[in-house]
């Protein structure tokens, strides 16, 4: 009942004012106008809103009354840059009901998103606009509240994008036991000022489970005008073979986002590696629902894990496109449904059987089967 008399009254609003213009006196014709408390806010990374914001609604210029009780409705509120790109949208809708004097007022508790402003500085843009809308053209009032970003190339340092990979910039390796290797992290940030970040690792046999990262080298660095910059690990570890994570956490300044991680692999050497017979599914076999995995025990097996790769894999590539793990105890599994999101219909893919020891080492291998998805 109430949103239909509120509705109500809205369709009056327009009436009524449609009606004034009517008279021919477009001089005198109703004037909609709407500001909004404060006019000026500020944000950072550090320090995001919310806010408490009071819209008012100003009808002037009536040839009749006042409009006593009509509303006049904002649909949204909308964060732009100043050259018009909309950053975020805050959908509640807010009401204004006109008091005796054609006047009325409605507080809104307005939160912007530590995203908006981190992809405001990644565009430059030192100020955002907080627009509401209220009423309908032309019997409309716009009002705009303007947030100064702190962090810009002239203020404190705000990180807004990270990005790592290895020296040779691809996201994934394979490097030989005791051979060198390094990863890069590219920092976007605007402002000057320190930034404090870690490089972390996860080493096998940790790997094989939940990773647990310990720290490798700090990563202190003074910035300033804002831009790029590469920060370089120190070289990563790479005595047993395995599966490695190494992350990079920024301490400071404050970052919408986690630490990030890439993976790499030490080879291990191929003597005392036990082939592993495989049981089921034939070369060439279609992957179907009721599809298991089968094969023979290796010596000492800890774990095993299903590797799948694209078809056109060799038995020394490492880069899997989907896989699985397996208790040293199972012999067969079913890819589950995560592994087969990775996969494409009516594509052939190469798998294989790898067996590992407690300390994470390669103690058995299959060769590659080649199998196709529906």
């Amino acid at each position: 009942m109430r949103r239909t008399l509120a509705a109500a009254r809205t369709l009056a609003a327009a009436a009524l004012l449609a009606a004034v213009l009517a008279l021919g006196l477009p001089a005198r014709a109703a004037t909609v106008s709407v500001s909004v408390t404060p006019g000026t806010l500020t944000a950072s990374l550090r320090s995001t809103l919310p806010t408490t914001l009071s819209w008012t609604v100003k009808v002037t210029n009536f040839v009749t009354a006042a409009p006593v009780g009509l509303t006049f409705t904002s649909t949204q509120g909308s964060i732009i840059t100043p050259n018009g790109q909309v950053l975020q949208i805050d959908p509640r809708p807010l009401s204004v009901r006109l008091s005796a004097g054609g006047q009325g007022s409605v507080i809104e508790t307005f939160t912007l998103s530590p995203a908006t402003v981190a992809e405001a500085l990644r565009l430059g843009a030192g100020t955002l606009l907080l627009q509401r809308t209220f009423g309908v053209p032309p019997f409309a009032g716009v009002a705009t509240a303007s947030i100064a970003i702190s962090g810009n190339a002239g203020g404190p340092i705000a990180i807004s994008r990270v990005e790592l990979h290895f020296e040779d910039r691809q996201l994934r390796r394979v490097i030989e036991s005791g051979e060198s290797a390094v990863a890069i992290a590219e920092v976007n940030f605007s402002g000057s000022g320190v930034l404090n970040a870690e490089w972390e690792v996860a080493s096998p046999p940790s790997t094989l489970g939940q990773a647990v990262f310990v720290p490798l080298a700090a990563a202190v660095v003074n910035v300033t005008g804002g831009g790029l910059t590469e920060i370089t690990s120190p070289p990563l570890p790479a005595r047993i073979a395995g599966a490695y994570y190494v992350r990079f956490r920024v301490r400071s300044p404050a970052v919408p986002f986690e630490g990030l991680v890439l993976q790499y692999a030490v080879a291990g050497d191929d003597e005392g590696i036990t082939p592993i017979a495989v049981v089921s599914p034939s070369q060439h076999a279609t992957l179907r629902e009721g599809t298991r995995f089968e094969w023979q025990p290796a010596p000492g097996a800890a774990a095993y894990r299903l590797e799948i790769y694209d078809s056109g894999a060799t038995a020394a590539d490492q880069t899997m496109i989907s896989g699985q793990w397996v208790t040293g105890g199972e012999r067969d599994a079913a890819l589950s449904r995560l592994a087969q999101t990775h996969l494409g219909a009516g594509r052939s893919y190469r798998w294989r059987i790898v067996a590992v020891d407690e300390g994470a080492q390669v103690v058995g291998r299959s060769s590659l089967y080649e199998i196709r998805t529906p």
